[in-house]
């Protein structure tokens, strides 16, 4: 039997649902002041599940109760290294009786596995751990490595993939499929982010009197009303994208006064907003950076008295994209036709992922390719069809197999 079908062969859908419902079933919100909200739980069950397919497993502490897992098959040293990722933390579930199924209860009905992380993304890991659980189970010598990342903080500052970069394991990966819900389609572009958190300082006085002080209020006002402006600017620079939507600029908060409490009769000293700034790919920080200076000039400009400063939360994530014509690419594209009897469908990610830092700090060549619609992350009644994750197991098989040449 060749390799390839022999090692479908063992993806086994029954295997795969349940362990994904397994991996809903195990809440994962991180909630900041409660030591216990994390993911700890989820990494150890699957650091055990790995241990018992035979897997060589890393545990990497990024920090209390929250470690990346990583099960390697492959013989050390060998090259190419190809990392399947997924992450273990999901968003919050909201308010449970919002939900038709329980957040956590993993319902399997009609075909469709429901909870909070189906699709983003325990839906995608667990594709990734039985798609490499089938290939150590076929016997095949691998012509590199293959790694299956279970990584923690996608949803928050992606201290997982930035601890992974930093790690030795992490500098030897070649590749990367990013198996984060995403219907199934190869996406090679992903839209980048940069939260640029404003502060506006002016001067504190009696709301009847403002002319005794300078209004940082009216400094944010201005900026939002210059954010049009902003965004044009850099939709100038970024590079037209068939799969992704044009750079956009959105203020998501404003919030007076920063020290102190808001009183109706007071200017207040200071006040903060905060710029969700997307990008497509084509300029570099710094470029972002001085049209986001202009813009913060212009809007102080407007305020006599007040000053304007901003830094960008957790950085820049720029945009990525990666060509047709890597290895990867051409791996995946017949790996779909394989897998699945029909064409490689392409697509572009509409937000960052962990995907994200491993393109910008190690250079690799990344595809963003898992089950579960585009659409349904974060919000209540979020699932995963059986079908679509059965689909992506089998791909990931097909492309590891293609690009590690057995």
């Amino acid at each position: 039997m060749p390799t390839l079908t022999r090692a479908l062969s063992l993806v086994d859908a029954d295997e795969l649902v349940a362990l994904t419902r397994d991996l809903v079933r195990i809440p994962s919100v991180v909630r900041p002041g409660d030591p216990d909200a994390n993911e700890a739980a989820v990494a150890a069950y699957v650091e055990r599940w790995m241990r018992g397919q035979g897997f060589e497993v890393e545990v990497q502490a990024v920090a209390s109760g929250r470690p990346n897992v990583l099960g390697v098959l492959g013989e050390r040293g060998a090259t190419p290294t190809l990392l399947l990722e997924g992450h273990t933390d999901v968003v919050t579930e909201g308010d449970p009786a919002a939900w038709t199924h329980p957040p956590f209860g993993a319902d399997l009905v009609d075909g469709k596995i429901y909870g909070r992380g189906a699709a983003d993304m325990k839906a995608g890991l667990a594709a990734a751990m039985i798609a490499a659980a089938a290939i150590k189970r076929s016997g095949v010598r691998l012509g590199g490595r293959l790694i299956v990342g279970a990584l923690v903080d996608e949803e928050g500052d992606m201290l997982g993939a930035k601890h992974l970069c930093t790690t030795p394991l992490g500098r030897e990966l070649s590749a990367a499929i990013v198996c984060e819900p995403e219907q199934n389609e190869l996406c090679l572009e992903q839209r980048g982010v940069v939260w640029a958190r404003v502060t506006a300082r002016g001067r504190m006085a009696h709301g009847a009197m403002p002319e005794a002080g300078a209004n940082p209020i009216t400094a944010l006002a201005a900026l939002v009303a210059d954010a049009p402006r902003l965004e044009r600017r850099l939709r100038a620079l970024c590079t037209r994208s068939r799969y992704l939507r044009p750079p956009t600029v959105t203020p998501t908060v404003i919030a007076a006064p920063v020290a102190g409490v808001p009183q109706s009769n007071v200017i207040p000293a200071a006040a903060h907003a905060t710029l969700d700034v997307r990008l497509t790919p084509g300029p570099d920080a710094a470029a972002v950076a001085k049209e986001i200076d202009e813009a913060c000039r212009r809007a102080a400009d407007r305020a006599a008295g007040v000053t304007i400063d901003w830094a960008p939360i957790n950085g820049f994530r720029l945009a990525t994209r990666v060509e047709r014509t890597e290895p990867l690419v051409r791996a995946m594209v017949g790996a779909v036709r394989r897998a699945t009897g029909r064409p490689a469908r392409w697509g572009g990610v509409p937000g960052s992922t962990d995907g994200t830092i491993l393109r910008m700090e190690l250079g690799i060549p990344i595809v963003t390719c898992g089950p579960g619609g585009r659409l349904i992350p974060h919000q209540v009644d979020e699932h995963v069809d059986v079908a679509e994750l059965v689909d992506a197991a089998r791909i990931y098989v097909a492309a590891a197999l293609a690009y590690l040449k057995p």
